[in-house]
């Protein structure tokens, strides 16, 4: 198992070479991607195993004013992200697939899965706009002890089992990151959501492949992403 120093962008290329790898032990690739590029970039080493590109939800944004605090300021490599747009004078990005990617995903005969995220739908709204704790925000948050990259990647795989991409029982390479790029991979056994914790074909972490050492989680009630 790899342990990065730092979490973040930066390690993506790292977890391409871990996919390139370790793909023959898997039937699917799932890459949590928000604008396309890591599951681009994945695709690029040409691994050999389907690749299904996870995305957000409609209407999710990065309010570029909104980050002097939070992990946009603290990790290096969010904080370069941050000061160009910046730069660039850009002040609310969208989290979505780039027009250019999607033109490119499709070319490679990458799906893109954009739904609700089955532990930030509901929940999250309960928790930002009624300031309310749920079970499925105490779930999240002991993921991301382990790193933001293993939530996102539990949840790309039920979101791309849900919409029928991957079926159930198969062993997935599921990558995903802190906030943007890669920085965590993990085998994981595929369900649907309905049955997350079912006793006998609900979902597995199977096998952590890499991670940050020490894993930076964002605040529970961040604003920017609204």
């Amino acid at each position: 198992m790899i342990i990065f120093d730092l979490p973040g962008p930066d390690n993506t290329p790292e977890i391409v070479s871990v996919v390139k790898k370790e793909a023959s032990r898997c039937d699917y690739i799932v890459i949590a991607s928000i604008t396309g590029s890591s599951a681009l970039q994945v695709a690029a080493a040409d691994p050999g195993k389907p690749i299904v590109c996870v995305t957000c939800p409609q209407g999710m944004y990065w309010e570029v004013d909104k980050m002097d605090t939070d992990l946009f300021e603290s990790n290096p490599g969010l904080r370069s992200i941050r000061d160009q747009w910046r730069q660039e004078g850009k002040t609310r990005i969208p989290m979505e697939i780039t027009a250019d990617n999607k033109v490119k995903l499709d070319a490679s005969g990458i799906p893109i899965v954009k739904g609700t995220i089955p532990f930030f739908g509901p929940s999250f709204s309960i928790r930002l706009h009624l300031r309310q704790v749920t079970s499925l925000d105490i779930i999240a948050k002991t993921l991301e002890l382990i790193s933001p990259g293993t939530l996102v990647a539990l949840e790309s795989v039920l979101m791309a089992t849900d919409a029928g991409v991957i079926p159930e029982g198969v062993r997935v390479l599921a990558c995903a990151g802190t906030e943007r790029g890669l920085d965590t991979c993990w085998i994981i056994r595929s369900a649907s959501s309905a049955n997350l914790f079912h006793p006998d074909c609900g979902a597995r972490l199977i096998e952590l492949l890499a991670k940050p050492g020490i894993a930076e989680t964002p605040d529970i009630s961040i604003e920017y992403l609204r």
